[in-house]
């Protein structure tokens, strides 16, 4: 093929692969660019859905620290995502490895430790929801542990506990099919090297387990982050943010302040503030880890 023939193939094949990139582009600036965009926006703004928006400037955010609901919200979330992230990671980090070490019926039982995060998210939160009743099966075990049972929906103490072990129970299966991936995906001949020159448990573990896991591991913990601080479904359904708030997390406290009280610019700077956290966040965690891992 001559040189003027090949770069006109390869013009041609560029620009076919931009033709097929168009919709994908499309679609990300329609549904995602541009709704975090009109939310700046709006939260510069007064705005009830029924009338035209009334510019204020950044007002939204300059009253936030006085904000008691935000506040609250804010440490309400920062709690939920901390005592969440962490166990569950380590769940399924455990979990994972314990498949690995199983010679038969690997399939049978990942299937079953996957069957929690298949199941739809509003199902679970109605069944849960049924377990934690006064008079449900969380509390016949707690009677026999506690010698009662215990108000964990109605209790501003108990509630947001609850509302952990439910997302311990549903996340931890769908980090463990990540860090399964991360397991598999380690050449055995390491292993055999290792034991070769002696390694053994722990020394396996630390020298080649787990710098192998890096990528695995930094993917978990940002997605398990993103996800903690994105979660709406079980505090709407389960508890409804209560009580007194103490279940109130920044998503539900945005949808209640745009959808029930219609101050859609407030809202907005919520979300503006959820969405800056969330970016931030996320960068920060790819720097420490890769920094920390070399």
């Amino acid at each position: 093929m001559r040189i003027g023939d090949r770069k006109l193939f390869q013009d041609r094949a560029a620009l076919w692969g931009i033709a097929f990139a168009l919709p994908a582009l499309g679609y990300i600036a329609l549904f995602q660019l541009y709704p975090i965009l009109f939310s700046f926006y709006i939260s510069l703004h007064d705005y009830d859905l029924l009338s035209e928006p009334v510019y204020v400037g950044f007002r939204h955010f300059a009253a936030l620290p006085g904000d008691r609901a935000f506040m609250n919200s804010l440490w309400v979330t920062v709690a939920y995502v901390v005592y969440t992230v962490v166990p569950v990671l380590l769940m399924s980090f455990m979990m994972a490895w314990a498949l690995t070490l199983l010679r038969r019926s690997r399939g049978l039982f990942q299937t079953l430790l996957f069957f929690p995060s298949v199941m739809p998210i509003v199902s679970v939160a109605l069944v849960w929801k049924l377990m934690f009743n006064f008079n449900g099966p969380v509390n016949d075990v707690a009677s026999l542990v506690a010698g009662g049972p215990l108000p964990w929906l109605n209790n501003s103490t108990y509630a947001p506990a609850a509302l952990i072990i439910m997302s311990w129970w549903h996340a931890a299966s769908y980090y463990m099919i990540i860090f399964l991936a991360g397991f598999l995906a380690i050449p055995r001949d390491l292993y055999e090297a290792a034991e070769l020159d002696g390694a053994r448990g722990f020394q396996t573990l630390r020298y080649i387990t787990l710098p192998s896991m890096k990528p695995t591991i930094v993917l978990a913990v940002v997605l398990a982050t993103v996800n903690g601080l994105k979660t709406f479904a079980f505090q709407k359904i389960v508890t409804d943010g209560g009580p007194a708030g103490a279940t109130e997390i920044l998503t539900l406290l945005i949808y209640r302040t745009s959808f029930s009280y219609l101050d859609m610019g407030r809202a907005s700077a919520y979300s503006v503030v959820l969405f800056g956290g969330i970016l931030l966040i996320s960068l920060a965690q790819l720097w420490f880890l890769r920094e920390r891992n070399g």
